[in-house]
């Protein structure tokens, strides 16, 4: 009896170390081939798609980076297939090391793909539990252009666009990280978001939001991506020209917050509140002796440039019927009766007031 129970203890024992967490299934980093960035472009075919995966080149070293240029610090292999898990099974079967999704940095969606291939991809990522939760999705008409595009940077494992996404230095916070954009497509009365990555002259431009619909993805202007921005409270240090008296004038390092308010009326009719305020710094001296009268009048200017900007952005969720501020799913959890209009603008209207003030920061002035 005594021996049967000191094996019942070993097989306890034994048990409960299988079942700790731990490194069972790790692999040293030498055996491992880390995606920095994958890029989805069409494809030949209706049904095929090409993906662009984009690996560090492990032969640099530090003592090697100085003297290395950019387009070596990585490389790139391509393949044709009908969604990605089938593309990243075709890139393991090349590599002579274990796929390591964990440590991507950006995956591009080309804005020319079909919204169906979008939201596969999104799934895909969701679903396979490889990749990390802050891989931040962008779009652009190149997707290969932007994941290969590898502007000097000082560890070779870092991807440019990715640390330019996150150092809160860009005029606007753009959005994109996986799990948001992912959580948005599942969630009724919100359109997903994302930025588009322009390249041109080896830089990037971010100007564009886009937005992903039932039925297309459509790309906004500058003026309603800004409107957008003012409206969600996502502009961090945006710079704005202006005309006045004839003379042009720049303001610069914009920042505020908004405030809505959802108003619902016995007709269901839904008024949105919308109070912004915003400061910004006037750049350069005009010159004039009437310094605070003409203040006023640049702050009155701005005002109208930012009331605008978000009526551009309005009028455009008007016409592609999408709601990228979430306004029905917010709306629709603060007031049970405004569920029912969920899912279209029809008797919606919005009512936004701005109040701009300058800042005297001593910035040329």
């Amino acid at each position: 009896m005594r021996w049967k129970k000191l094996l019942e203890w070993v097989l306890c024992i034994s048990l409960s170390l299988l079942s700790l967490t731990g490194c069972w299934d790790q692999h040293p980093v030498e055996d491992r081939a880390a995606v920095a960035a994958i890029g989805v472009d069409p494809g030949p075919s209706a049904s095929n798609y090409r993906f662009t995966v984009v690996f560090p080149n492990v032969t640099t070293t530090p003592s090697s980076l100085a003297s290395s240029v950019a387009s070596q610090q990585f490389y790139t292999v391509s393949v044709t297939a009908p969604n990605l898990l089938a593309a990243l099974a075709q890139v393991q079967r090349r590599e002579s090391r274990s796929l390591y999704l964990g440590q991507t940095r950006i995956v591009c969606l080309s804005s020319k793909l079909p919204i169906a291939v979008w939201r596969n991809t999104l799934n895909l990522m969701a679903d396979s539990g490889r990749f990390v939760l802050t891989t931040w999705l962008v779009a652009s008409p190149q997707a290969a252009r932007v994941v290969t595009l590898a502007p000097p940077v000082e560890v070779v494992p870092e991807v440019g666009l990715y640390n330019a996404l996150i150092c809160r230095c860009q005029a606007i916070r753009w959005p994109g990280r996986s799990w948001r954009v992912w959580t948005n497509m599942e969630t009724e009365g919100i359109s997903p978001t994302l930025v588009d990555v322009i390249v041109r002259h080896h830089r990037f431009i971010l100007t564009h939001l886009v937005v992903m619909g039932s039925q297309h993805v459509q790309t906004w202007s500058p003026a309603a991506s800004l409107g957008w921005a003012y409206l969600e409270g996502r502009v961090l240090r945006a710079t704005s020209r202006i005309t006045l008296q004839h003379t042009p004038m720049v303001v610069g390092l914009i920042r505020g917050g908004s405030h809505l308010g959802f108003e619902l009326n016995r007709a269901g009719h839904i008024t949105v509140h919308a109070a912004l305020r915003y400061t910004g710094v006037l750049l350069g001296d005009p010159g004039g002796s009437d310094t605070l009268a003409r203040d006023r009048l640049v702050e009155h200017a701005m005002a109208s440039t930012i009331r605008a900007q978000v009526a551009a952005a309005w009028n455009m969720a008007q016409r592609s019927g999408t709601d990228p501020m979430g306004w029905h799913r917010d709306a629709a959890w603060s007031n049970a009766g405004i569920a029912e209009q969920v899912g279209h603008w029809a008797n919606w209207t919005l009512k936004s007031r701005v109040t701009f003030r300058l800042r005297e920061e001593g910035v040329l002035r």
